[in-house]
């Protein structure tokens, strides 16, 4: 180990979470504590079940992997790179290592002693915080990995979190299904240009005698290099080629390949057997493997004619949230794809039941329309497929026609109703659905409704406005939402007292926190032992954060969005609301892990959870979640305090 100009720690860790919280004073003491160690490509820095680790280990430079070793098989966990820690977990938990840490390229780390970061928990809450929460989500990623929680039935093949998951059991070698095209540096662009065309390849390899890669050119390069410069074609290609080439050996894996196309930004990469050239992979063959990628979702999605086809699309939506909750994707970002996949799913829908409806000699939309998205799927929180919320608003029509326009988008929202339905989407229990007559209506109906849930503020008022007040336009003329928005905003400016009914209604549910931060659980009935993840930690959050929006006529309808947004007004602190922000996301993560795993046990997904099946390390996160929301609802009381 060596030492380093103090300088260069310090404006290392003031660039990093958490260190770039600390007192400046506190940073400037660590660079005497730290000391540097630098290791090779492929050495083992951390052993899986050895001794408990004496320092966090802080990325300079390079990367690391981790691995689980499992029956024989390691079992990939996650990449960690410049600006990340690893060692933390022993640290916390004063025990060995659980995995194994092995340098995936020439490594350099700050190593902070054991005695420093003890410290730094004990005396910085912020610090303590954040890698709590880190070992957490660790130890989350380890049960997967060992327990195959995402392996299915009958199957014992254990290689990373899913057998059927591309990226982990699929290798490079795997992928090349034909011989290479290739051609030699000297010969000439036109005659590359007229191979690869009697080919039908989009690429070429060129390589050297010894079919060692140099570079390649694709149909791209043929255009931008050759056509539009004006060239002969005569030029060797070796001038317009990319280079130099990267490649992988057969036995890499997907996710290794996928690796290194982001990291090096490029399109393509070679297999060499040795440094013979066996086949190339394009990031089109990782997508058409991987099938339900997002995109490659979206586009099946657009293709379909039948309402029956989107359906058959449903199983490739779930596979995709899996598969992006085992790659370690956020709840936020899990959130976000499956309320993007079901838009489009809708739109595709509405389109669809139009053209039956024109079919039928009904016609086209006879007035200008908007199909709203409420409640989850209005805050784009869904996840997987939850019950129908939405709505439709219509134009208000010209005398006489009212009832033609009405059966006309009655009909309209009763098929997409039953459309949604067939692709597992439940009918909402309360009726809430564009299908519902009440729910279909002209502009000055729902203007009627928004007035008078306001200015009434019953319970069933208020229960309407927790729902209807997070809409958004789906699909149609967007235009009709924006105005109804801005009819709401002005009408609670009107009102202000009816903030404080919702802020009461808000502060109903409460996080099941008892004496000395026990979790309270059901202490009868079909959920004995249990707690209900949504009523007792989104629900509170999603009705508060709505309260402290609506009042300061915040118009985003996700409640992430819309607690930096009310941030950024100044009504709760950066720290707070970061808070908020890690404990929202946590309780999403831990549910839809939950409803998952109940949907590879056929189980019928439900929000309750017992706290006992989660890791010690889980439970003291959800605890501290917890609390992050009764400190919240203590926020809502007190800028609202009329509100019981």
């Amino acid at each position: 180990m060596v030492e380093i100009p103090y300088n260069k720690i310090i404006e290392f860790l003031r660039g990093i979470v958490p260190f770039n919280e600390l007192p400046h004073e506190v940073i400037g003491s660590l660079p005497q504590k730290i000391s540097i160690d630098y290791f090779p490509r492929e050495s083992l820095i951390l052993k899986q079940d050895g001794s408990s680790c004496d320092y966090l280990y802080i990325i300079q430079t390079g990367a690391v992997e981790k691995t689980v070793r499992k029956d024989g098989v390691d079992i990939f966990l996650e990449y960690k790179a410049e600006n990340d820690f690893f060692g933390s977990a022993s640290l916390i938990n004063r025990t060995g290592p659980e995995f194994n840490v092995r340098a995936y390229e020439d490594t350099v780390c700050y190593l902070l002693p054991r005695e420093t970061f003890d410290e730094l928990m004990q005396n910085h809450a912020g610090f303590h915080e954040y890698f709590a929460l880190q070992v957490s989500r660790l130890a989350y990623r380890l049960k997967k990995a060992r327990t195959g929680i995402f392996a299915p039935r009958g199957v014992s093949d254990t290689v990373i979190f899913r057998s059927d998951d591309y990226l982990f059991n699929v290798t490079a070698g795997d992928l090349v299904k034909r011989k290479p095209l290739t051609c030699l540096p000297y010969q000439e662009t036109s005659f590359v240009a007229k191979l690869m065309a009697r080919e039908g390849c989009g690429s070429i390899v060129v390589v050297d005698v010894q079919n060692c890669p140099q570079g390649i050119v694709t149909k791209s390069d043929m255009t931008d290099r050759i056509l539009a410069k004006g060239k002969t074609g005569s030029e060797p290609i070796r001038t317009i080629m990319s280079a130099p080439v990267f490649s992988v050996a057969p036995e890499e894996l997907c996710f290794n390949v996928l690796f290194k196309m982001a990291r090096f930004n490029c399109h393509h990469i070679c297999v060499v057997e040795g440094k013979s050239l066996s086949g190339i992979i394009s990031q089109h063959d990782l997508i058409i493997l991987q099938g339900s990628n997002p995109l490659a979702v979206i586009n099946d999605i657009q293709k379909q004619t039948t309402v029956q086809g989107v359906a058959r699309l449903v199983n490739a939506m779930d596979q995709m949230v899996k598969r992006l909750l085992s790659s370690g994707a956020s709840s936020k970002e899990i959130a976000a794809v499956v309320s993007e996949c079901n838009d489009h799913l809708t739109r595709k829908i509405i389109v669809l039941t139009e053209e039956a409806l024109s079919e039928e000699g009904m016609g086209h939309p006879p007035v200008p329309y908007c199909w709203l998205a409420l409640g989850s799927e209005g805050r784009k929180e869904q996840t997987l497929r939850t019950d129908q919320d939405n709505a439709i608003i219509y134009s208000d029509p010209e005398p006489g026609s009212e009832q033609h326009i009405h059966n006309y988008f009655l009909r309209l929202s009763q098929g997409v109703v039953s459309g949604l339905e067939s692709c597992g989407f439940p009918l909402c229990k309360g009726g809430i659905m564009a299908g519902n007559p009440q729910w279909c209506r002209p502009e000055t109906v729902w203007r009627h409704y928004f007035s008078s849930w306001i200015n009434e503020a019953s319970p069933e008022d208020l229960r309407n406005c927790t729902i209807f007040f997070d809409f958004r336009p789906l699909a149609g003329d967007a235009v009709l939402a924006q105005k109804l928005r801005t009819f709401l905003n002005h009408n609670i400016e009107k009102n202000r007292a009816f903030l404080r009914h919702l802020s009461t209604n808000a502060l109903y549910n409460g996080p099941p926190i008892g004496f000395l931060r026990a979790l309270v659980v059901e202490k009868t009935g079909d959920y004995k032992n249990e707690l209900n993840l949504k009523m007792s930690g989104l629900v509170p959050v999603v009705d508060a954060i709505r309260v402290l929006s609506l009042s300061e006529q915040i118009n985003a309808t996700n409640t992430l969005n819309r607690l930096e947004a009310i941030t950024r007004k100044k009504l709760l602190s950066k720290d707070m609301a970061e808070d908020i922000k890690e404990a929202f996301n946590f309780i999403m993560f831990l549910k839809i892990n939950h409803h998952i795993m109940q949907k590879e046990k056929e189980i019928e997904p439900s929000d309750y959870i017992n706290p006992k099946a989660l890791s010690k390390l889980q439970r003291k996160s959800l605890i501290e979640a917890f609390h992050v929301i009764r400190d919240l609802q203590g926020e809502l009381r007190v800028r609202f305090p009329e509100s019981i």
